[in-house]
């Protein structure tokens, strides 16, 4: 069976239609997010958000105010201001060390919680593997319900390097016993915005 033969049967049964009825109430796509987020380890930080003007001033300072005095950020967006200089050509080795990398997202998956990186937003890819803590900047009118829309979007096709990630790194052996950040980044935190 041929490829087109295959998509044009998936077609005919309707099964898109089927996966995903017609929704009596619009979903609040930001908080199904956080609570998919949550699931899989990662912290939701809308408190930037919703903090009123007389609060933190910029985003710089509300993110300072989350880690240790002493801790070494890399940013890879404008609005924080970083310890670590890097562009396209930095070695990976050159970032280990770096206690927060700061990246941001091109859509978030509300059903997953998974957030949407390339090479674009990372400048180095391996940056959301190689800091302790990653925190991902989101656009929260960036957030899209499932996954099959996912493909939908223009970024995918545009990267020559992509990664979802929904959460910290995690492994877990025989015994059931869960470690978070035994390989990878240790904590994911995704700041609204």
């Amino acid at each position: 069976m041929s490829r087109n033969d295959f998509l044009t049967g998936i077609r005919q049964h309707k099964i898109m239609q089927t996966l995903f009825p017609p929704q009596t109430e619009i979903p609040n796509l930001p908080e199904e997010f956080g609570r998919a987020l949550t699931l899989m380890g990662g912290v939701w930080d809308d408190t930037f958000l919703r903090t009123p003007q007389n609060g933190y001033t910029t985003l710089n300072a509300y993110l300072r105010g989350l880690y240790p005095a002493d801790s070494l950020f890399c940013s890879a967006t404008p609005e924080i201001i970083a310890e670590v200089d890097f562009s396209a050509r930095t070695q990976a080795a050159a970032l280990k060390d770096v206690d927060v990398g700061v990246v941001r997202a091109c859509f978030g998956v509300a059903e997953t919680g998974a957030v949407f990186l390339s090479d674009p937003q990372l400048c180095v890819n391996s940056l959301s593997a190689m800091a302790k803590n990653l925190v991902v900047l989101l656009d929260v009118n960036q957030i899209i319900e499932h996954l099959h829309l996912a493909h939908r979007q223009p970024q995918p096709f545009n990267a020559r390097y992509t990664v979802m990630v929904t959460g910290p790194a995690a492994m877990a052996d025989s015994e059931s016993a869960l470690m978070l950040g035994a390989k990878g980044v240790q904590s994911l935190r995704v700041i609204a915005i």
